[in-house]
């Protein structure tokens, strides 16, 4: 059956169609269409113009292999057959080849983590340049385009907009660092002992309440930490 959700053209080359039935007449072998079935029923994953070419010709059979994967991965699995050989795609058809890849979960990286939308540009051949996978996703998984363009901006900090992006946190956490280098070159010059333990005493305190204001993951000290 050639169920038409396993195909991401807007439709069938009758020149292409015209070329295989033809070489089909003259005896050239073709390589196996692939098969799956799903709810019962047998549909075409790879191999609509060859099937459409033999039935051109009135072949009653045609060489097949079976699939078994599931839904999504068999619509990622037919797109992704028109990308590798065949019929070349159309620029048009991008959009339709971006929504099986989506919903195949190709646009993770093995995990949770979304890929760049220059990445995803160069899994779908260059068939669209980043800027429409972006605009695409936008309208079509504005969830996975938000990911896609908070990851951007934490990696690079520059947003989709091409506007910097001011990490505050990182402002802070910087001048946190800072206020804590002169604390250690102030404290290297306080002599007497109970100036020393006033210093240390705020210190601790000042410890103590950042450690509890949050999760916090240990990390090694540097060599400008040996302290007083």
């Amino acid at each position: 059956m050639m169920d038409e959700s396993y195909q991401v053209r807007a439709q069938l080359d009758d020149g292409a169609v015209s070329r295989y039935a033809d070489a089909m007449r003259s005896g050239q072998e073709f390589p196996p269409i692939s098969i799956a079935r799903v709810g019962g029923a047998v549909v075409i994953v790879d191999g609509f113009h060859r099937v459409t070419a033999a039935r051109k010709i009135r072949r009653e059979t045609i060489t097949a292999v079976l699939v078994e994967r599931d839904e999504a991965e068999l619509q990622w699995l037919a797109a992704e057959a028109n990308l590798k050989h065949g019929v070349p795609l159309k620029r048009g058809e991008g959009r339709k080849l971006l929504t099986a890849y989506v919903r195949a979960g190709r646009h993770r990286n093995g995990t949770r983590r979304v890929k760049s939308s220059r990445d995803i540009a160069k899994d779908l051949h260059g068939l669209a340049s980043h800027s429409i996978i972006l605009r695409w996703m936008k309208a079509d998984f504005p969830e996975v385009a938000r990911r896609m363009t908070e990851r951007r901006v934490k990696n690079t900090g520059v947003g989709d907009d091409g506007i910097p992006r001011v990490d505050l946190e990182e402002k802070r956490q910087g001048a946190a660092l800072v206020a804590i280098d002169h604390l250690i070159a102030h404290s290297r010059g306080i002599i007497d002992p109970e100036r020393r333990g006033i210093v240390l005493a705020k210190l601790r305190a000042a410890l103590e309440e950042v450690e509890g204001a949050g999760e916090w993951e240990p990390m090694a000290a540097t060599a400008a930490d040996d302290g007083f």
